[in-house]
């Protein structure tokens, strides 16, 4: 080493010490040389690790992006790229022509993963590292012009984590981050397409934490994280649409195989982008008829609504009976009781009268309305079973009436009985169109995209009778679609969508991490959650 005059090599060696913290050893792990080479090289420049340590007080000052002109629309791509990686063709293709018809801003963050580390015995056969991994540390020249590795403020509430560096194989790439950004929503660079909702006052919007998905190639150690990270890889970015008053609106864009990219109703294919290419599905959040704000329902079923301008091929609606004014969970509560009675929520009839009027009002042309099978729904049946009707006479006659349907069904051996569909049905005929799921029935859209998108889980049973959770739903293999948590997430191939009902339900004391969100899945199979800001579900 001594004898080494290569300037570029010692200034290298150098600043792997300086990233490492000044710590000799593992600048060697990362350089792939000794110890001692380390030490030989910084003798030679007449230096120490420790001469190379930096420190601050403070984190480095964020930048604050400008706020667009009164009337005018922001748009902002943001996404991550591998070091030693080549972009994907197709998929930056797509993206790029996608900016230019949105006249949208690209950020890149870049990381690196060293693969170098990894001999041939360390891998399968015929899977180690490649002259590529091995070389010097280098980016795609044509992510260069887009580079942005620093922390910035794309909003008022919305910050860019650049300067973040998460290995491509984290499991859980959001895990203990929920407060890195104090109070505002975050978006972080990484090869896996995350989301996660971070409980916040009830008088305060609900954070969300956001991964962007990559450009560059799957590129990973052949051993079982890196072959797990490489199964989870995926194409794409996040955009977000800024306005004049500063309200944002942020949502996934996920290409399939061939680099297709979906954002509503564009689509960006073979450099092209086209308009007019409608949705195969919205889930929406539970809806708990008789709390959906009206600006919400106009957002998401008015004139220039989502379920219009998409034009979904179905959608799904989750808990669309609230069953509020006899809810078991209230039983034991006389004075909630005597509030419902007096401001008129203790009508059974009057209720489910409601739901048939919503269902009604939310058909689109075109569009086939499905009620998934959900536990605020089957609470209906639980007050057949355990309700005593010679205590409540202002519901005496639906009870007894429904009573009888349920025994003379079950008298019929009519396992196929719904009594919730029966009594809507009862109370509005025209209903016939509207399909309704009973327990455990699936659903399936897109079938031909990786075996497509299961959409008849609520998500209120949860994995062989144990409390639900999505970390349980995710480990299905199949991916899927469901509710009932009021909290948006994003979990490997399990989507989650919020709630359309009011976000006090009244239960619901403390803080809250609940959102109006909807999941919209496109023909390709992709997907992503679409939340309203201010009553609006897009800039």
């Amino acid at each position: 080493m001594h004898k080494k005059t290569d300037q570029d090599r010692l200034s290298e060696i150098a600043s792997a010490v300086q990233r490492n913290g000044g710590v000799s050893i593992a600048a060697a792990r990362e350089l792939g040389v000794s110890k001692d080479v380390i030490h030989r090289a910084l003798k030679t420049l007449g230096i120490s690790g420790k001469d190379l340590v930096e420190g601050r007080v403070a984190p480095p000052k964020r930048e604050v992006l400008p706020l667009p002109e009164r009337g005018k629309i922001a748009r902002y791509i943001f996404t991550a790229a591998q070091s030693n990686t080549n972009v994907n063709d197709a998929v930056w293709e797509n993206l790029t022509a996608l900016a230019y018809v949105y006249e949208a801003r690209i950020l890149v963050s870049r990381f690196t993963y060293k693969k170098e580390a990894y001999g041939a015995k360390a891998v399968k056969p015929g899977k180690a590292a490649t002259a590529s991994d091995m070389a010097d540390l280098w980016f795609d020249a044509r992510i260069e012009p887009f580079v942005y590795d620093q922390s910035l403020e794309v909003a008022p509430g919305l910050v860019w984590c650049g300067e973040m560096q998460i290995s491509p194989t984290a499991v859980r790439p959001l895990s203990g981050l929920d407060s890195y950004t104090g109070r505002a929503s975050s978006i972080f660079p990484h090869t896996k397409i995350a989301m996660e909702s971070v409980a916040s006052h009830k008088t305060e919007a609900t954070k969300f934490m956001y991964t962007t998905g990559a450009v560059t190639l799957g590129n990973y150690i052949a051993k079982k994280a890196g072959q797990k990270a490489e199964f989870h890889h995926a194409y794409g970015g996040r955009l977000v649409d800024v306005d004049s008053d500063g309200n944002w609106w942020c949502r996934q864009l996920n290409a399939d195989s061939e680099g297709t990219i979906h954002d509503l109703t564009w689509r960006a294919k073979g450099g092209q982008v086209t308009e007019g290419n409608w949705g195969e599905g919205v889930n929406w959040g539970d809806i708990h008829v008789g709390t959906v704000p009206t600006e919400v329902f106009e957002a998401c079923w008015g004139e220039r609504g989502m379920a219009r301008a998409l034009r979904p091929k179905y959608q799904f609606f989750h808990d669309v009976l609230d069953f509020r004014g006899q809810n078991h969970h209230d039983r034991h509560n006389p004075h909630l009781r005597f509030k419902k009675y007096l401001t008129g929520e203790s009508d059974v009839l009057g209720e489910l009268a409601q739901v048939a009027l919503f269902l009604q009002a939310t058909r689109v042309a075109g569009t086939k309305s499905v009620v998934v099978d959900s536990n605020h729904d089957n609470a209906f049946k639980r007050w057949l079973r355990e309700h005593d009707y010679r205590s409540d006479p202002q519901n005496a006659l639906v009870f007894l009436r429904a009573q009888l349907a349920v025994y003379e069904a079950i008298y019929d051996r009519n396992e196929d009985f719904h009594v919730v569909e029966w009594q809507l049905r009862k109370i509005a005929p025209e209903l016939s169109s509207v399909r309704f799921l009973r327990c455990d029935e699936s659903f399936v859209i897109c079938p031909d995209a990786n075996g497509g998108i299961e959409c008849g889980m609520h998500g209120h049973l949860g994995v062989n009778g144990s409390k639900p959770s999505v970390h349980s739903f995710s480990k299905m293999g199949r991916k899927a679609n469901v509710g009932h948590t009021h909290s948006a997430s994003i979990h490997d191939g399990l989507y989650t969508a919020g709630v359309i009902g009011s976000l006090d339900q009244g239960y619901n004391v403390g803080p809250s991490s609940w959102s109006h969100s909807n999941v919209i899945t496109y023909a390709n199979g992709k997907r992503a959650v679409i939340t309203l800001w201010g009553g609006r579900w897009r800039a």
